[in-house]
């Protein structure tokens, strides 16, 4: 999601969150718990729950936490799909492309693009 999306996530909201564990990135169902802006970045409180599989065992063990997180991080989640829309690519690294605050968002308007001083500059 992009940050300009924070208006959309409201506590309760189901959403998909990535998540590394184990060494392995995966989305996971979550629902939103509650929202933070710091600095102009929001920060997400999220809730999830997954199941990991095991070969031999009918019964997967199942594993429930917390992450707080960024609007990257999170993508929308439809329950009724039942994991039908599942994200398939992982999200881009806060390193490569940094996240861009709020503040400066609301700067920008429809039709115009950051000009690479900070100053909105007119879209071609």
């Amino acid at each position: 999601m992009e940050p300009a999306e924070v208006v959309d996530l409201v506590p309760g909201r189901p959403v998909w969150v990535w998540l590394v564990r184990l060494g392995k990135g995966k989305w996971w169902p979550g629902t939103v718990r509650s929202l933070k802006v710091i600095d102009g970045i929001p920060y997400v409180d999220v809730r999830f729950e997954g199941r990991v599989p095991e070969r031999r065992s009918l019964r997967a063990a199942a594993f429930v936490g917390t992450s707080t997180t960024r609007m990257r991080f999170l993508q929308r989640r439809d329950v009724e799909a039942n994991g039908a829309d599942r994200p398939h690519d992982p999200p881009v690294a806060l390193l490569r492309v940094p996240e861009t605050s709020i503040e400066r968002l609301s700067v920008l308007k429809p039709g115009t693009s950051a000009s690479e001083d900070g100053a909105p500059s007119a879209a071609k």
